[in-house]
C-alpha cells in the first residue's frame, strides 16, 4: 500500500487525538477534577477550549489565582486519574497509525512528535506503545515549559528545526482547534486535520480533513 500524501522532507504528529485517541479519557478526567475543585465538570464549549492546551493552562482556567505548587499538584492529580482510565480502557494507537508510521520510516522520512502532552505522560507513552520504533526520542517534544503552547507555532517550528526541514516542505498531523491554527502559523506544506468525530468541512485549501490514518492509504494496483 502508499499514502495519497503529498512529498515532503518531513512529517509531525501531535500525539494526544492523533497518534492516540483519547480525548474521551482525557475529557473524563479532567471533567472529575474540575467537579471536585469547583463542583461543575467541563462543558463541551470548554473542552474544546482547553483541548490541546497544557495542564498548566487549564488548571489556571479552573482557578486563576491559585499557586503553582497547587496547580502542579492538580495536574498529577489528573495525570494519574486518565493514565488509570486509559489502562482500563486499553488503548493503541489510532487506526492506521502504526501502518503509517510504519510506511513513512520505510521510505525514510523524516518524522518527530510535537506535543502539549505532559512529559510524565510522554515517559509512559514512550514504552507503551514502542515510539522509538518510529521517532528518535529527541524528536518527541513533550512537557516543555519553554515553549509557548498551540495555538502559538512555536512548538511546530521547534520540531521543524530538529528535523532540519523547511516549514513549506513539512507535513503536520493535527486534531484540535488549537493545534490546527498553530501548524498553519508554523506554515507547513500540508495541515491533516484527524476528524474523528464531528464535521469535516474545511475552507482552506492547505488543510485536508480525514477521519482517521485509514483514510489516506491507497491500495496499490
Amino acid at each position: 500500500m502508499s499514502y495519497r500524501l503529498p512529498s515532503a522532507d518531513g512529517y509531525i504528529f501531535d500525539f494526544n487525538g492523533t497518534l492516540f485517541w483519547d480525548s474521551e479519557e482525557n475529557r473524563e478526567a479532567w471533567s472529575a477534577i474540575f467537579r471536585k475543585y469547583r463542583g461543575q465538570g467541563l462543558s463541551d464549549e470548554e473542552f474544546a477550549l482547553l483541548n490541546g492546551r497544557t495542564d498548566d493552562e487549564t488548571v489556571l482556567y479552573l482557578s486563576p489565582e491559585m499557586g503553582r505548587d497547587e496547580r502542579t499538584m492538580i495536574a498529577l492529580e489528573k495525570e494519574a486519574l486518565y493514565k488509570e482510565i486509559c489502562l482500563s480502557h486499553n488503548l493503541t494507537l489510532s487506526p492506521g497509525a502504526e501502518e503509517l508510521l510504519e510506511y513513512l520510516s520505510r521510505m525514510g522520512k523524516k518524522m518527530a512528535i510535537a506535543s502539549s502532552a505532559p512529559a510524565i505522560n510522554m515517559e509512559w507513552y514512550i514504552p507503551e506503545f514502542r515510539l522509538e520504533r518510529f521517532f528518535r526520542k529527541d524528536l518527541i517534544i513533550a512537557g516543555r515549559t519553554d515553549i509557548p503552547s498551540k495555538p502559538d507555532p512555536a512548538i511546530f517550528l521547534e520540531a521543524m528545526k530538529a528535523l532540519g526541514c523547511r516549514s513549506e516542505d513539512t507535513v503536520i498531523f493535527e486534531d484540535s482547534d488549537s493545534g490546527i491554527r498553530a501548524a498553519l502559523a508554523a506554515g507547513a506544506k500540508l495541515v491533516v486535520r484527524i476528524c474523528e468525530k464531528g464535521p469535516m468541512d474545511t475552507p482552506d485549501p492547505r488543510i485536508l480533513p480525514i477521519r482517521s490514518f485509514l483514510d489516506i492509504i491507497k491500495e496499490e494496483r
